[in-house]
C-alpha cells in the first residue's frame, strides 16, 4: 500500500493586507481617541462641565452676596472696589483700570471658593463678575465661550505694547534701535509728572506717569526724544531723557559727534541685523563714555556705579518769591464721595506777558481727564472711593501746549483717632452733616461712630456735642500735626503725625499746643477744641422740655425755647434710639416700657419739616422710679378710702382700702410723674366721689424713701428715690431723719404717711 503525505495548505496575510489593517486600525483608534480626548470628546466635556459648574458656583456666590447686602438693608453692594487675586491686581490695576491699590482687596475674602488656578481670571468689579481673558491663559478661548453660554461678563485684557511702555531703563529694541528706556520709576512724584510728546516744536501733554505712556511718547531713531514735565508747588519744569551712550568725533569735515546708544556694560547693538558690539571693540574704535553715566567716589569714573541714563532739566520757571502768585490756581470743596473744583483764578499778567492765549482747561483726577472746558468752571467729581487723589487743572494754549499747570494731593489721612475719654457717653454726641449739608447729632458716643463723622483726607473733621439740659457744647478734634507756611499762597500746610512723635520734615513745627505739662514732656495724640458753648445764661433758650420719669415711663411735654416755631418735627430718642417723631411741640408724649430703676437719655431734636435742617436739641437723663410701695396696715379698712387725682387735679374718692393693698387703683400714683398716693379717713359717707355728712377728715400723702441733694444752678431740689437697704447715700446726697426710727434711729423707714390736712368739726 502506497502512503501519500497530504501537505496542509497555510495561507498568509499579504503586506497590502497588513498595510490596509493598519490603517483601518489607526483610523479607528483616531476616532476613538476624539471621542475620549477631543474637544467634544469625553475628556473635553469633562472639562467643560467641571469649568462651568465651578464658574457657577462663584456666580451664585457673588448673587448671594448681593442678595443678603440688599436683605440687611445696607444699600448697593461696594463697587468702588476691585476684588481680584494677586495676578490680576499686578497686571491689570496698574495698567487699565482708574482704582487705587487701597481699593484693591482678594477675591477670596469675597467668594471664598476661589480656587489657585481662578485667581487668574475671577474677578469682580464695580459690583460687576469677570472672566478676565489673557491669551497666556491655558484653553483661554473655550473658557471664554463657555463664560459666555452660563452669562458670566468677559473681560478682555490685551497687555501694552513693548518698548515706549517700558520704562524701567532696561536696554530695549524700540522702532528698530536699542535704547536703555527712559527710567520713571523713582525719582519723580507719579501725581505730579506727566508724559510730554513732541508735535513738531510744540510740547503736548500726554498721560501722568501713574498710567503707561503713548505708544509714540519717544522714538530716538527719529531723533524724537522722551520729555516730561514737573510741576511741583507751582514751580514747573521739564526734563529730558538722556539715553546711555558712547561717543567719538567722526573724522569727517564737520567734525560731527558719532554716538551710539549702549547698555550698562558699553555693549552696542545693531537694531537692523542684531549684531552686537563689545564695549573692548568700540573702544579700540576710539569711542568713550560720559563720566554723567557713572554714579560714586571713585576717581577712576569708570569704578563707578553705571547708570542707564539720566534725566536732563531742559527748562524751569525760577522760584516764586512772597510777591509772585501762581500761573493757575484753585479752591476744592469736598464731601466723603465728592470734590468740587472751583475759584480758579490765573496770573493774567504773566500770561499775556508770554503771548500765549488760553484755548482749553482740562480737569483730572489721578492722572486721568474728565472734563476739559473753554471757560475756568466749577465742576465737581462724584461717586468717589476712599483712597490718594491728586486733583488737576491745567491750562492750554490752541497748541495743546501747557500755559500753567497746579496739582492738589489728597492724601489719605493717618490720623491719631478722637480721644473720648472723660466725655459722658450718653449725653455726648457725634455730630456729622449728611449730603443736603443737614447737620446730625443724634447718635451718642456710647455707641458705635457713624461713618459719616470724620474724615481728614478731605478736611471732614471729627465733631461732638455735649448736652445736659439745656446747656450745649460743642468740641472739634485737632490730631497732632505739623505744618509750614506756602508764602505764596498765604495758607498753611499741615501733615499729620501719628502718635506722639517729636521729629519733623525739614521746614516744618509742630505747635505747642501738643505739648503738657511744666516742662512740655507731655505729648499729647490730639486735644479736643472749644468751638462754642450756648450756656444757661441765655435769657431765651433755643429749646427746653419738660421731662418726668415713672417706673416704666417718661412724659415729655410743653417743648418751648426761642427756637420753636412752625413747620418743625420732633425726633424723640431714647438712649440713641429714635422711638418717635411728632409735629406737636405740646403733644405731650408719653415713653413707654422702660425698665425699672434704670437710668434712660431722652434726646429731643427739632428739624424743619421741610428739608430736614437741624434746629436745636434738649438732652436729658432720667431714672425710672421705682419707689417704695404705700403701706396700708394700721388703716381702718371701714373708713380709709384711696384719692385719686386726674390730669387737671380735679380729686375724686375712691373705693375703701385694704389693709394688704391688694385692691390699689392702677391710676392711683406716678411719683415719676408727680403724681403722689393719697388717702383720706373720714367718718362720713362717700357718694359720687365726694364725702358726705363727715364731721372728722384727715388727707394723707405717701412720702417713699428718698434722698436729695441741691441743684445750685437751678436753685431745686433733686430727690432719687431709694429703698430701706440704702442706708449711706450718694455724694453729694443726704437722706432725711424722718426715714430712721427708734431711740437710737436704728429702724429704717420705707416710707411714712404725711398729714396733708385736716377738715375738723
Amino acid at each position: 500500500m502506497v502512503k501519500t503525505n497530504k501537505i496542509k495548505n497555510k495561507k498568509g496575510i499579504t503586506l497590502i493586507a497588513l498595510i490596509i489593517t493598519v490603517i483601518i486600525m489607526l483610523i479607528l483608534a483616531g476616532i476613538t481617541m476624539n471621542l475620549v480626548v477631543g474637544d467634544t470628546g469625553l475628556f473635553g466635556r469633562a472639562k467643560e462641565a467641571s469649568f462651568k459648574n465651578k464658574m457657577s458656583s462663584i456666580a451664585e456666590r457673588w448673587e448671594l452676596y448681593l442678595g443678603s447686602y440688599e436683605l440687611n438693608n445696607l444699600g448697593n453692594a461696594d463697587k468702588t472696589t476691585l476684588y481680584g487675586g494677586e495676578i490680576l491686581k499686578n497686571i491689570i490695576i496698574d495698567e487699565e483700570l482708574e482704582i487705587e491699590d487701597s481699593q484693591v482687596q482678594d477675591i477670596k475674602e469675597l467668594i471664598p471658593i476661589v480656587g489657585k488656578e481662578e485667581e487668574q481670571y475671577v474677578m469682580v468689579h464695580e459690583g460687576e463678575l469677570y472672566y478676565v481673558s489673557q491669551n497666556k491663559i491655558k484653553n483661554n478661548a473655550n473658557q471664554v465661550k463657555w463664560c459666555e453660554e452660563i452669562g458670566i461678563k468677559i473681560w478682555e485684557y490685551v497687555p501694552g505694547n513693548e518698548g515706549t511702555n517700558n520704562t524701567n531703563g532696561d536696554y530695549e529694541k524700540i522702532n528698530d534701535m536699542y535704547v536703555c528706556t527712559p527710567k520713571i520709576n523713582t525719582g519723580f512724584v507719579k501725581e505730579k509728572t506727566r508724559y510730554i510728546k513732541q508735535n513738531g516744536e510744540s510740547l503736548i501733554p500726554g498721560n501722568w506717569i501713574n498710567k503707561k505712556p503713548d505708544a509714540d511718547w519717544y522714538d530716538y531713531k527719529a531723533r524724537k526724544w522722551a520729555n516730561l514735565y514737573v510741576e511741583s508747588e507751582g514751580i514747573e519744569s521739564y526734563y529730558v531723557w538722556v539715553p546711555r551712550y558712547v561717543y567719538k568725533i567722526a573724522t569727517t569735515e564737520n567734525e560731527r559727534m558719532d554716538v551710539k546708544f549702549v547698555d550698562l556694560n558699553n555693549n552696542y547693538k545693531d537694531g537692523i541685523t542684531d549684531e552686537e558690539t563689545s564695549w573692548e571693540e568700540l573702544q579700540a574704535q576710539g569711542y568713550q563714555v560720559p563720566e554723567a553715566f557713572y554714579y560714586g567716589d571713585n576717581e577712576n569714573y569708570l569704578e563707578n556705579t553705571p547708570i542707564p541714563g539720566y534725566w536732563a532739566s531742559k527748562y524751569q520757571l525760577s522760584e516764586l518769591t512772597d510777591d509772585d502768585t501762581y500761573t493757575i490756581d484753585f479752591t476744592t470743596a469736598a464731601t466723603p464721595t465728592t470734590i468740587t473744583i472751583q475759584n480758579i483764578v490765573l496770573d493774567t499778567e504773566r500770561i499775556e506777558a508770554s503771548g500765549r492765549t488760553i484755548a482749553k482747561y482740562t480737569y483730572a483726577i489721578n492722572g486721568k481727564i474728565v472734563h476739559e472746558s473753554k471757560n475756568p468752571d466749577n465742576y465737581t467729581l462724584t461717586g468717589l472711593a476712599k483712597g490718594n487723589k491728586a486733583i488737576n487743572v491745567t491750562v492750554l494754549d490752541e497748541k495743546g501746549q501747557i500755559i500753567g499747570s497746579m496739582t492738589k494731593l489728597y492724601e489719605v489721612a493717618d490720623v491719631n483717632p478722637p480721644d473720648l475719654t472723660g466725655f459722658d457717653p450718653d449725653t455726648t454726641f457725634y455730630v456729622y452733616w449728611d449730603a443736603e449739608g443737614n447737620e446730625h447729632n443724634e447718635i451718642p458716643i456710647s455707641q458705635p461712630a457713624p461713618a459719616e463723622w470724620y474724615d481728614y483726607t478731605i478736611a471732614c473733621w471729627a465733631n461732638i456735642v455735649t448736652r445736659n439740659d439745656g446747656l450745649e457744647n460743642y468740641f472739634v478734634w485737632i490730631p497732632r500735626y505739623q505744618y509750614t507756611l506756602d508764602t505764596v499762597s498765604k495758607k498753611s500746610i499741615v501733615k499729620f503725625i501719628k502718635g506722639t512723635g517729636t521729629e519733623t520734615e525739614l521746614g516744618y513745627q509742630i505747635p505747642e499746643a501738643f505739648s503738657w505739662g511744666d516742662n512740655l514732656e507731655v505729648q499729647l495724640t490730639g486735644y479736643w477744641a472749644g468751638k462754642y458753648q450756648l450756656s444757661a445764661e441765655e435769657t431765651n433758650p433755643r429749646m427746653v422740655a419738660e421731662m418726668a420719669a415713672g417706673e416704666t415711663t417718661v412724659q415729655i411735654k410743653d417743648i418751648t425755647g426761642s427756637k420753636i416755631t412752625d413747620g418743625l418735627k420732633f425726633e424723640y430718642y431714647v438712649n440713641g434710639k429714635k422711638v418717635h417723631e411728632g409735629t406737636d411741640p405740646l403733644e405731650n408724649y408719653k415713653i413707654t416700657g422702660l425698665e425699672k430703676n434704670t437710668i434712660n437719655t431722652i434726646n429731643i431734636i427739632a428739624r424743619k419739616k421741610s428739608n430736614n435742617e437741624y434746629i436745636a436739641a434738649v438732652t436729658q437723663k432720667l431714672e425710672t422710679v421705682g419707689v417704695n410701695k404705700p403701706e396700708l396696715v394700721g388703716f381702718n379698712e371701714d373708713n380709709t378710702y384711696y384719692v385719686l387725682y386726674d390730669s387737671n387735679d380735679n380729686r375724686k374718692i375712691g373705693s375703701k382700702i385694704k389693709n394688704d393693698g391688694s385692691n390699689m387703683p392702677d391710676n392711683w400714683y406716678d411719683y415719676g410723674n408727680r403724681k403722689w398716693a393719697n388717702i383720706v379717713v373720714t367718718d362720713g359717707t362717700v357718694e359720687n366721689g365726694e364725702i358726705k355728712n363727715a364731721t372728722v377728715t384727715n388727707y394723707f400723702v405717701w412720702v417713699p424713701r428718698y434722698q436729695y441733694t441741691l441743684d445750685t444752678t437751678k436753685e431745686r431740689t433733686v430727690i432719687k428715690f431709694i429703698d430701706e437697704t440704702v442706708t449711706e447715700p450718694q455724694a453729694g446726697y443726704q437722706i432725711p431723719e424722718a426715714f430712721t426710727w427708734g431711740d437710737n434711729s436704728e429702724v429704717q423707714l420705707k416710707g411714712y404717711w404725711a398729714s396733708k390736712y385736716q377738715l375738723s368739726e
